[in-house]
């Protein structure tokens, strides 16, 4: 699959999930408004998030495959992470938020949340969510789309916070009639804090990631290991004395720098020859990703540095 062919299946993709989290965003509101449940309606505003970064992520995957320019002569492969930050520093935004305001419902007494008015919505979103999620997974791997691997994670914490307000919701029903009843204003509050705190590891972790890429850190994969792997085969097959490599991954584009120190005697190598050996090395380590190369040869080391 070429570039151009992977930028439209993202595209499709990502229009399909705007659609079909809208309809859930939409049947949310009202549920979570007419059963007075804090949890439906944090799953309402998680899902319209979703759908705004997802709108977001249509925008930058349409403006990223544009052309490179005089403003920006190395590309636009850096606003991929950016877009990727900004969708996980909103999501860790709102779970800190509703974990602040269900503290305060907690506080305050609770709340009562009416069952039958929740129950369809959320057994159908379970489902939905749940198919949604591994259809997504699925087409994240077969085109290795950070997008749609975010739209992926979107629908799994989705299934999760549906399931986990009919679990909650389910037992305030059956403690009705007990002697721990006084428990049940706590429970919708309670558990909108529990899965704030357990959703957050994954934006997290998406955050760390990506605010990596921005700042250029070393993207410590097997792409990296194979690029430092092949340049010392190549420096030592030709008898160089030393080889620097830099990689950094930023989206899906690698910036590779590769410089070689010659030895004195082949201080006069043919150019012709030199670009042989850039085009053997791009040979052994080109693959299913962008890059941008830099070659180079020299025979003194300050210039590698």
């Amino acid at each position: 699959m070429n570039e151009r062919q992977k930028r439209l299946r993202e595209r499709r993709l990502i229009k399909l999930s705007i659609i079909t989290g809208s309809a859930f965003t939409i049947w949310a509101i009202i549920v979570g408004i007419a059963g007075d449940s804090k949890s439906i309606i944090f799953d309402a505003l998680f899902s319209m998030v979703g759908i705004s970064l997802s709108g977001v992520s249509l925008l930058v995957n349409n403006f990223v495959r544009k052309p490179d320019d005089d403003d920006l002569p190395f590309g636009r492969a850096q606003f991929e992470p950016f877009s990727m930050t900004l969708q996980s520093a909103v999501i860790i935004f709102l779970c800190l938020y509703s974990l602040a305001t269900s503290v305060m419902d907690i506080i305050g007494g609770g709340k009562l949340v009416e069952l039958d008015i929740a129950l369809p919505y959320l057994i159908a979103s379970i489902i939905g969510c749940f198919l949604l999620w591994l259809y997504f997974r699925q087409k994240a791997l077969q085109i290795r789309s950070e997008y749609v691997r975010i739209e992926a994670t979107e629908w799994q914490l989705d299934a999760l916070l549906s399931t986990g307000v009919l679990v909650v919701l389910s037992l305030g029903y059956f403690l009705r009639d007990t002697s721990v009843a006084f428990l049940i204003p706590y429970l919708d509050p309670g558990m909108v804090i529990i899965i704030s705190i357990l959703f957050l590891r994954i934006p997290v972790r998406t955050f760390w990631k990506n605010i990596r890429e921005l700042l250029q850190f070393a993207p410590d994969d097997e792409v990296e290991e194979k690029i430092h792997q092949e340049a010392e085969a190549i420096s030592k097959h030709y008898g160089f004395v030393d080889e620097y490599v830099r990689v950094a991954k930023t989206g899906s584009s690698y910036t590779i720098e590769i410089d070689f120190l010659l030895p004195e005697e082949l201080a006069h190598t043919q150019v012709k020859e030199l670009d042989g050996i850039r085009q053997e090395l791009y040979e052994r380590i080109r693959g299913d990703y962008k890059m941008w190369l830099t070659i180079s040869f020299t025979t003194e080391r300050k210039w590698m540095i």
